[in-house]
């Protein structure tokens, strides 16, 4: 009776833990579609994004289902830049991550700004964070489910500073901590 409880027991264990690495927001290292500069990119249903710097500001379109027509452009951020102010989008499933930042030749108020944004579902929907003053985020990593976005980059080569995005609660941070191998 008891070698029952025991495999019992472990069965239950196995299905907690299972569930619990299923719904984990762990951020991973995940394969990225990244285009240089405004896309576009396209998710794994097929829908297409594209996101550039305008006069009007970070602007975006996409299409609702693919081969559809793309999108009105829609206004993510006020901040204005030029073709010369980076954009890199990442995708994992359907969630959609956006590094807007300045380079080499950008002007304006994007010259002195770095912006985040990710969107899921519909894209019609998008979070921002603006951080003032500050160089770009270097990187994304996604969550297996892709419900949380890590936004990253090194800060004077000890320290990692962390941009949280989560599907429920938006973005949170960014957060500095000491690296260690």
């Amino acid at each position: 009776m008891s070698k029952k409880r025991a495999l019992g027991a472990v069965a239950v264990v196995l299905t907690l833990v299972g569930g619990w690495i299923a719904g984990a927001e762990w951020p991973v290292e995940t394969p990225e579609a990244t285009n240089e500069w405004d896309g576009p990119v396209q998710l794994a249903d097929g829908r297409r994004v594209s996101v550039k710097f305008t006069e009007d500001g970070l602007v975006e379109r996409h299409q609702r289902e693919k081969g559809a027509p793309w999108s009105s452009p829609q206004v993510l951020s006020k901040v204005k830049g030029d073709d010369d102010c980076g954009v890199f989008l990442s995708t994992y499933k359907n969630t959609v991550a956006v590094i807007a930042h300045w380079d080499h030749g950008c002007y304006g108020e994007a010259a002195r700004k770095s912006i985040a944004a990710v969107s899921d579902g519909d894209l019609d929907d998008w979070d921002t964070h603006i951080t003032e003053n500050e160089d770009d985020w270097k990187r994304t990593r996604f969550s297996w489910l892709g419900n949380r976005v890590v936004f990253r980059k090194e800060v004077d080569g000890a320290e990692v500073a962390e941009l949280s995005w989560r599907q429920t609660i938006g973005f949170t941070g960014p957060t500095t901590s000491t690296f260690e191998p």
